[in-house]
């Protein structure tokens, strides 16, 4: 059920159920992949999964924490403080809608800190749970088989994904390699980040990128969600 879409008996009927919160960012992803590549990947199985098992998705929240991304064009980042109380915010109307349990998925590893934190402040009635997509059973797994390793940032996985629900149509230009990561790069200010991965990508060798393994791959995360939703422990 789209709650954009839906009408607020439709709301009713659903309460004690499950809601799902796509999560995103609004960042650089070089020349392979749109600005809301994390966002629109976790919305696509947000919803995917919304209408297998017949659950509520919220409307997406393209924006996240991605400070270090800040000197590339495009880029909009919340501070972790705003991102966390937003966060817990949801969760909490969430609660006072009466679902019984919320789900974030995540399609950006930097809003894992401000999730934890706000899941952790949250004294609501509600089981709440944060969880990257590829964090998912059996995800990394069926990645490296179908890539190698897919990388840091703009990863090989992500950008054949995107390519696919994209419908095929591949923006920009295609780099192929990016430089492996030199140091601990999640504590690099911005500029230096450009500086140093002036392409804006990480770590990821995209000469295995395709429409066709990303379409397999979206599947496959869509299958792990929709059973990690109905045996996963709901605390």
């Amino acid at each position: 059920m789209n709650l954009i879409k839906s009408m607020s008996a439709e709301v009713d009927a659903a309460c004690n159920g499950v809601v799902l919160l796509p999560v995103g960012s609004l960042e650089q992803h070089g020349t392979e992949a749109p600005l809301g590549c994390d966002g629109m990947i976790a919305e696509a199985l947000c919803r995917s999964v919304g209408k297998r098992l017949g659950v509520a998705v919220l409307p997406t929240l393209f924006y996240g924490y991605s400070h270090c991304h800040t000197s590339f064009p495009g880029t909009f980042s919340l501070s972790e403080k705003t991102y966390t109380l937003l966060l817990a915010e949801i969760i909490s109307e969430a609660a006072r809608n009466k679902f019984s349990r919320i789900l974030l998925l995540s399609g950006h590893g930097g809003n894992r800190k401000s999730a934890e934190k706000a899941l952790a402040e949250t004294s609501d009635p509600i089981k709440a749970q944060y969880l990257g997509y590829w964090a998912l059973p059996g995800v990394a797994e069926k990645e490296v088989s179908l890539f190698g390793k897919s990388g840091y940032h703009i990863t090989t996985s992500e950008v054949s994904m995107i390519w696919y629900l994209m419908l095929g149509e591949i923006p920009g230009l295609f780099t192929g390699t990016y430089p492996q990561a030199i140091e601990k790069i999640d504590t690099l200010s911005p500029q230096n980040w450009r500086n140093r991965y002036p392409d804006g990508g990480v770590g990821a060798d995209l000469s295995t990128a395709s429409v066709e393994a990303g379409k397999e791959l979206f599947e496959f995360i869509s299958d792990s969600l929709v059973q990690y939703l109905k045996v996963s422990p709901s605390s």
